[in-house]
């Protein structure tokens, strides 16, 4: 019996200054397991290096349309702040 394809999800990742607490950035990556989002992340290079603090929160298609954001593009705090995001 073949195996089902397993449904990927989206994971919007926001990182974050250790040292600080500042938010630094955010993107959206696409994955077969949430706990994956941290490796994709780095794989894309879309990990700022100051960052060692990041945070995965999973969403279905419709969160992730309803964000308004590109797939595996990194957003800066600035860019955060001018598309609404209060806690940038």
């Amino acid at each position: 019996m073949a195996k089902k394809a397993a449904k990927q999800v989206y994971v919007f990742m926001s990182f974050a200054n250790i040292h600080t607490g500042k938010n630094i950035g955010c993107c959206v990556v696409k994955v077969n397991d949430p706990s994956e989002a941290n490796d994709e992340c780095k794989r894309l290079n879309l990990m700022p290096n100051v960052c060692n603090d990041a945070r995965g929160y999973a969403m279905d298609e419709k969160g992730f349309l309803k964000q308004g954001m590109e797939l595996n593009k990194f957003y800066s705090r600035e860019e955060m702040q001018s598309m609404g995001f209060e806690k940038a």
